[in-house]
């Protein structure tokens, strides 16, 4: 079960998620990419094991997604995926999966994690995220395009 995490240490990792955000919003990539490395950092051991982590990795997977920094934020993805705090029905990783791999142009790998992210959400996953992917999804469904 996740810990919560004091406000003292909190705070700050957000406040450098909010930067990142900023930074992104902007198109200044290597500052975002720099904000997430120094907010992820700052996540005590188990970095996975605290109430706020998975909100941290939304955010890394927004703003590093948008830097194109897929390798990297997949390698977070699948350690959450593979670590003990992960709960069986979250969907986010699979979606975020889905949308790194759509963005990477690795379309087969794509498609299956939306798949299951769809099937886990019953299509609520793709209520209020970039419509193009869910666009994909339903292309790929019924054509199989490559």
């Amino acid at each position: 079960m996740a810990k919560p995490m004091k406000d003292a240490v909190r705070i700050p990792i957000y406040d450098l998620f909010a930067r990142a955000k900023q930074a992104s919003e902007v198109g200044n990539y290597a500052e975002t990419e720099r904000r997430c490395d120094e907010a992820w950092a700052r996540i005590p051991e188990p970095r996975f094991g605290w109430d706020v982590t998975y909100m941290c990795l939304s955010g890394m997977v927004d703003f590093l997604r948008a830097a194109g920094r897929y390798d990297k934020v997949i390698t977070l993805v699948e350690d959450y995926l593979s670590s003990e705090y992960c709960l069986d029905y979250e969907v986010g990783p699979y979606f975020w999966l889905g949308t790194l791999h759509y963005e990477k142009g690795d379309l087969g790998k794509a498609y299956s994690y939306l798949e299951r992210a769809n099937k886990m959400s019953r299509g609520r996953c793709f209520v209020e995220e970039d419509p193009k992917y869910k666009q994909f999804f339903k292309t790929y469904k019924t054509t199989g395009l490559h």
